[in-house]
């Protein structure tokens, strides 16, 4: 094998492994979003329904994710429609970790393409 054709096939594997260790990344950084947009959604569902704030699930949900909704907390006023409270941090919230999440799985995306 001339050495011109080992190094294609070094370059070739580690292109390979790289773009297995990223989309191995991906899967979890994908999933670890998944949740979080989950808790934010019952939190604003939770919010919208006014569930009791002393009761265990809404302390629970609340409890997990106030660390991710505290850069939002007072980034906009909460308005109510009818009487039902519209919680607009809690959108935006989830509209900046949509897009955190899409600028890391681009950034991902271009490790393993490398």
């Amino acid at each position: 094998m001339s050495s011109l054709s080992q190094s294609h096939s070094l370059v070739t594997g580690e292109r390979t492994h790289r773009a297995e260790v990223a989309s191995r990344i991906a899967r979890w950084v994908d999933y670890g979003f998944s949740v979080l947009y989950v808790l934010f959604f019952v939190r604003l569902v939770l919010e919208f329904l006014q569930a009791r704030r002393a009761s265990g699930f809404y302390e629970l949900i609340a409890g997990v994710t106030n660390p991710f909704y505290a850069p939002f907390k007072y980034i906009v006023a909460t308005h109510t429609v009818d009487g039902a409270p519209i919680v607009w941090p809690l959108v935006v919230a989830i509209l900046g970790y949509m897009l955190l999440h899409a600028l890391v799985r681009g950034i991902l995306r271009l490790v393993a393409r490398g």
